[in-house]
């Protein structure tokens, strides 16, 4: 690779990470009646995209660099514990999901990698919660469990077969402005 196309690959994946803070600043809303304090937002939508175009590595990179910009923006209003969560889960998502489509990139390997994606975000943040990020934010440990299935289980699951379906009608159109 030379020297332009690894500038041209470096610009794609920063501003795949802008417009992935940009989704996460300003379109949110909640999925679950029961819990409204958890949101959804489409910024794992750009992350996928560069963890498809350009491997799971740069997808990790996109979501950092996103959400190194939604802390230091000061609109979140669970501070560096949601933060990190918010990390956790689209890393999760988007190294897994890229690794897999990185072997198989046809659509279905591509639907395969979604599926998996979202299997292996609500595994993480499943035990992510319960040890670390409920605990953090001062849940009592009797009602921990309760949660993660009412709750925690049913909004990643249904956060990522969202995330999936738009990064499914998208990818291929976006993957052609990125040449």
């Amino acid at each position: 690779m030379n020297t332009t196309s690894k500038t041209r690959k470096m610009i794609q994946i920063t501003l795949l990470s802008v417009i992935s803070f940009l989704l996460m600043y300003l379109i949110e809303f909640p999925l679950l009646a029961a819990a409204p304090y958890l949101k959804y937002d489409p910024s794992q939508v750009p992350t996928l995209i560069a963890s498809f175009a350009f491997g799971p590595m740069a997808g990790l990179i996109a979501e950092l660099i996103k959400s190194f910009l939604f802390f230091i923006s000061g609109k979140s209003t669970s501070g560096i514990v949601g933060v990190s969560a918010a990390f956790v889960a689209g890393g999760t998502f988007t190294l897994s999901a890229g690794f897999i489509y990185k072997y198989m990139k046809t659509k279905k390997g591509a639907l395969i990698s979604l599926l998996v994606g979202t299997i292996c975000m609500t595994i993480f943040m499943t035990i992510g919660n319960k040890f670390v990020f409920l605990p953090l934010w001062g849940i009592p440990a009797e009602a921990i469990n309760g949660l993660l299935t009412s709750v925690i289980i049913p909004f990643n699951l249904i956060k990522g077969v969202l995330t999936s379906i738009i990064t499914f009608l998208l990818y291929k159109r976006i993957h052609k402005l990125l040449g």
